[in-house]
């Protein structure tokens, strides 16, 4: 099983969140992104940052109707969003976490 690195788009986001590991720079100025380099880190490198800086788990999981992820707290567990997406990856079940 080979290390997947987020996308471009989710690293751009996780710079706008405070992540900046040095140790996955990757130069993106030839990519049409406002920024010249940014951290690139695997998925689970950004699933534990988020996890351990911003009290938040994120859960992928698939179901008989497609595939879906829910965000909860790290701490308790309290749903905060969940989804879920046919196979077009058209969203049929959206909440905020009001059950």
């Amino acid at each position: 099983m080979t290390e997947e690195l987020v996308t471009l788009e989710t690293a751009k986001l996780l710079k706008e969140k405070g992540f900046n590991e040095r140790k996955y720079i990757m130069d993106v100025s030839t990519l049409l992104y406002c920024y010249r380099y940014l951290s690139v880190p695997p998925q689970s490198v950004a699933q534990k940052w988020l996890r351990e800086t911003k009290n938040i788990h994120i859960c992928v999981y698939n179901c008989a109707c497609g595939y879906g992820y829910e965000i909860s707290k790290a701490d308790n567990g309290k749903r905060v969003y969940i989804t879920c997406y046919d196979l077009e990856k058209k969203p049929f079940v959206q909440t905020n976490g009001e059950e």
